[in-house]
């Protein structure tokens, strides 16, 4: 029997049986979160490696172009007369018989001519030697 007064013994330690077995399991929980998202290989270490393998992916596939580029370069080298000939000349400046080089100054940028200012009078024609 149980009495209206308040509630019984076999209640109270049913309660608090409950609460502690919901708070070992919410800190299961929490312990189980925290080791799937931060430990060694969890999931934030598997996104970050996912990066990785993308940014070295990339690499990889930039690094096998400059590969081919300079194995044409090489082939080129070994039998195409011109481009040994080409790079000659640019590189130590080599010139073929009879041919002449012409070296330019470097051009100074040139700047617009402003307009006169407004009122201003037109400038005169200079003089002319007879």
């Amino acid at each position: 029997m149980t009495s209206p007064a308040g509630p019984s013994v076999d209640n109270l330690s049913f309660r608090a049986g409950r609460k502690l077995l919901m708070g070992v399991a919410l800190a299961l929980t929490a312990a189980l979160f925290l080791v799937v998202f931060f430990s060694h290989q969890g999931l934030y270490q598997v996104y970050r490696f996912r990066q990785e393998r993308l940014g070295l992916e990339q690499e990889n596939s930039r690094l096998t172009a400059e590969n081919d580029r300079l194995a044409r370069t090489i082939d080129r080298l070994q039998h195409d007369p011109e481009m040994i000939q080409d790079l000659i000349r640019r590189e130590l400046n080599f010139i073929k018989k009879n041919e002449i080089i012409f070296q330019l100054p470097p051009a100074a940028p040139s700047r617009p001519a402003l307009p006169p200012p407004a009122g201003a009078a037109p400038e005169a024609p200079p003089p002319q030697s007879p």
